[in-house]
């Protein structure tokens, strides 16, 4: 089992305080604040090794061949690492889906020059292709996904141009981000989700929990029980295990322990 941290890193060195003890074996770490220092580190633990990274900027467009230039700039940049796997965030549109207003998702990208009358979809997957010859054999790629069917959020598809069965025909693993709350669903919403994609996909998925209540701005009222009901649905089949997000969070909010326990019930 997949039993995975996600390192956000915002606090240097002291980020990765306690991972020897967490139960993880496999870290996500963050790409813009590693540094060698940090890394060397995380390979002492003897766990898989991954790098994530930002596809595309906010308020930018995939299309414009700049964006696909920056994205290569980091992949180099990453690979310089040699990370087992690097997982690629935001791999869409821009749209704030986390705010999502019932089946409408909030500040999606506006056609622009370099995407108008183009299908998202196609852009994408065009994208992804460059994006796997890049890296060819040198790590497994992933990506995070948005949490949505198409079926109920048609604007996965139209606005942001994830469509899950196609990108998994390009991309070895995929990482649905189930941070429940944020997106008013039940715990059980992260099993059945993870069923979902993987029909989608037939790709390993790993899911990814939330630790705390996000934003930043909002008071944690997220229970250490409900933290351990969301594991156990991340932990069902069709997943390969569970990731949280994050360890900087659960060190803030005094849940490193609990993760460690958790874990370690998992054997």
């Amino acid at each position: 089992m997949v039993k995975s941290l996600f390192l956000g890193l915002k606090h240097g060195r002291q980020s990765i305080l306690g991972l020897e003890n967490s139960g993880a074996n496999h870290f996500i770490a963050a790409l813009d604040p590693l540094t060698k220092e940090i890394w060397q580190r995380l390979k002492k633990l003897g766990a898989t090794l991954a790098i994530s990274l930002t596809s595309f900027d906010g308020g930018g467009c995939p299309a414009d061949p700049r964006a696909f230039f920056l994205l290569k700039e980091r992949i180099k940049k990453a690979l310089d690492f040699q990370p087992q796997q690097i997982w690629l965030d935001h791999f869409r549109f821009d749209g704030h889906w986390e705010r999502i207003k019932g089946r409408r998702i909030p500040g999606i990208h506006k056609d622009c020059f370099w995407c108008r009358g183009k299908d998202r979809v196609r852009i994408l997957v065009n994208l992804a292709r460059k994006v796997k010859e890049l890296i060819g054999k040198q790590a497994e790629i992933g990506y995070f996904a948005v949490p949505f069917r198409e079926g109920e959020v048609g604007e996965l598809i139209s606005g942001l141009g994830q469509d899950h069965r196609e990108l998994g025909k390009i991309f070895g693993l995929v990482s649905p981000m189930l941070y429940h709350r944020m997106i008013n669903r039940p715990v059980s919403y992260i099993s059945e989700y993870a069923d979902w994609i993987f029909q989608k996909t037939e790709k390993p998925v790993l899911p990814i929990i939330q630790v705390k209540d996000m934003p930043d701005n909002l008071p944690d009222k997220l229970s250490g029980e409900e933290v351990q009901q969301a594991f156990n649905e991340a932990c069902k089949p069709s997943s390969i295990g569970v990731s949280f997000f994050s360890w900087d969070h659960a060190v803030e909010k005094g849940k490193t322990e609990l993760i460690r326990k958790l874990f370690g019930d998992r054997g």
